[in-house]
């Protein structure tokens, strides 16, 4: 059964995904040096190995669905890195990484998203060089959606969407495509507990799904949230949204480039991962950034997965 096949008879039985943990956080933990401005994406050029490696450790954990490491690989993003002259070279090793992983694995119906994001670079790119009203928010996004569809994706997951200045034409342009997609939106909690978007400035969090959300999409996911956020976040999502709804949050904090590590431990996310498919009907379930392969294989032992052997 081809990937999307799987994967959506998955979901059409009412069953849970499990996606994979962060990779550029993993790429950090394992040695490889972060861009001040493209992050993780250079490893897809001097450090293709390791990537390959960690797909195939999700892989082994128990994820169906890995997403190929171009998070911070938009040609916006190359730029403050000196790469944009390798952008379809960036884009492209990183799918075949991941496409790699599955068959170093066995596991050829494993999904591989392709993420969308502005990354990093958001705050930069939007106060000093790009104009919300004009071309090259949507021309980026559309670029990326289109080189990473002809890479061979399965699907599009765009990430920590926390505006709509650059979500809806995020969102749009990933729909043209095709290609079922993924919203990850990112939220955080106000000093007096009151959900809002991780970026303050992108107003109110209900607001955010009100102009992101399209009876196109294919899921909504909470991602790149803490652990408390996630929560009220997804039950905000659930009110608005009746389709396939997913939660991948992260566990640390960004000092830039690098990623700070916390003490949470798998066993304690995978408890949370299970209260959040049990009372608040998440059906796809994975980790962001600080979250490796070994949570991964603590929420395949939750849902009662067997993770595939290595082959």
């Amino acid at each position: 059964m081809a990937p999307l096949e799987a994967l959506n008879e998955r979901l059409r039985a009412g069953g849970v995904l499990i996606l994979d943990g962060g990779m550029g956080s993993e790429l950090q933990a394992r040695g490889v040096p972060m861009d001040r401005a493209a992050w993780s994406a250079l490893a897809n050029l001097d450090h293709t190995g390791v990537v390959q490696q960690i797909h195939e450790d999700n892989i082994r954990a128990g994820a169906e669905v890995v997403i190929a490491n171009t998070y911070p690989s938009s040609r916006l993003m190359l730029r403050g890195a000196g790469a944009e002259d390798r952008f379809e070279e960036v884009n492209r090793r990183a799918v075949e990484a991941a496409m790699a992983a599955r068959d170093a694995v066995g596991r050829p119906d494993t999904a591989v998203a392709g993420s969308i994001s502005l990354g990093v670079a958001v705050d930069f790119m939007l106060r000093t060089e790009i104009s919300p009203e004009g071309p090259a928010l949507r021309d980026a996004f559309s670029e990326q959606a289109e080189t990473l569809a002809g890479a061979g994706v399965d699907l599009l997951a765009l990430e920590m969407m926390m505006s709509p200045i650059y979500g809806v034409p995020a969102v749009e342009a990933a729909l043209e495509t095709g290609l079922p997609v993924w919203l990850g939106v990112s939220a955080g909690l106000s000093p007096d507990s009151e959900l809002q978007p991780l970026d303050a400035e992108g107003g109110s969090f209900d607001g955010l799904l009100d102009a992101l959300l399209r009876p196109e999409l294919a899921a909504v996911t909470v991602m790149h949230s803490s652990l408390e956020a996630t929560t009220p976040a997804l039950r905000a999502v659930r009110a608005r949204w009746d389709g396939p709804v997913g939660a991948y949050p992260e566990s640390g904090s960004w000092t830039p480039p690098n990623w700070v590590f916390s003490d949470l431990t798998p066993d304690e996310y995978a408890e949370a991962a299970l209260g959040w498919v049990r009372d608040d009907g998440v059906r796809i379930i994975g980790g962001c950034c600080g979250m490796g392969p070994q949570f991964i294989e603590a929420v395949s032992g939750v849902l009662g997965r067997e993770a595939p052997s290595a082959s």
